[in-house]
C-alpha cells in the first residue's frame, strides 16, 4: 500500500472555490453598505430641502440666514436631527443660502467619498440646480 501525502485534485479544488464564495459574500456585503448610505444620506437631503422649503413658505423672501439650528427652533426640522458628525460618514450636514443666489439653498455633506458623490448627484439630477464635490464636501442646490 502506497501511502500518498497532499491533498488531492478535488480537495483543492473545494477549497479554492468556499475561499471565492466567501471573498465574494465580503465584496456584496460592502456594496450593501455603500448603497444604505447614499439611501440614507439622500433622504436626510430631502428633509433638508423640505425644511428649507417651509421656512421660505413661511414668509421668508429669501434663504438668508438660514441655518439647521433655525430649522429646528422653527418647528421645520425635528429637534432630534444632529448636523454634526451624523452624515453616513460620519461628516456633518451644512445648510447655506446660495453665495451667488439668496433665492437658493446649498445643502452640504462633508466626508463623503467620490463614488458615492456621483451617485448622491445621478439621485437628484432632475431636481437639483446644481450639484458639486471638492475635497470630500458634496453640494447640492435647490
Amino acid at each position: 500500500m502506497i501511502s500518498r501525502k497532499g491533498f488531492t485534485l478535488i480537495e483543492l479544488v473545494l477549497v479554492i472555490g468556499i475561499i471565492a464564495i466567501l471573498i465574494m459574500a465580503v465584496g456584496l456585503t460592502s456594496g450593501i453598505r455603500d448603497n444604505a448610505k447614499v439611501n440614507s444620506a439622500a433622504q436626510s437631503v430631502r428633509a433638508l430641502r423640505s425644511a428649507a422649503e417651509n421656512y421660505l413658505a413661511a414668509g421668508n423672501m429669501t434663504y438668508t440666514g438660514i441655518s439647521i439650528s433655525g430649522l429646528q427652533t422653527s418647528g421645520y426640522l425635528p429637534n432630534a436631527f444632529s448636523a454634526t458628525g451624523s452624515n453616513p460618514w460620519g461628516g456633518n450636514y451644512i445648510v447655506a443660502v446660495n453665495s451667488s443666489d439668496s433665492g437658493k439653498v446649498d445643502i452640504s455633506l462633508t466626508s463623503v467619498a467620490s463614488a458615492s458623490a456621483t451617485r448622491l448627484s445621478s439621485l437628484f439630477a432632475n431636481s437639483a440646480s446644481s450639484t458639486s464635490y471638492s475635497s470630500t464636501t458634496w453640494t447640492i442646490t435647490f
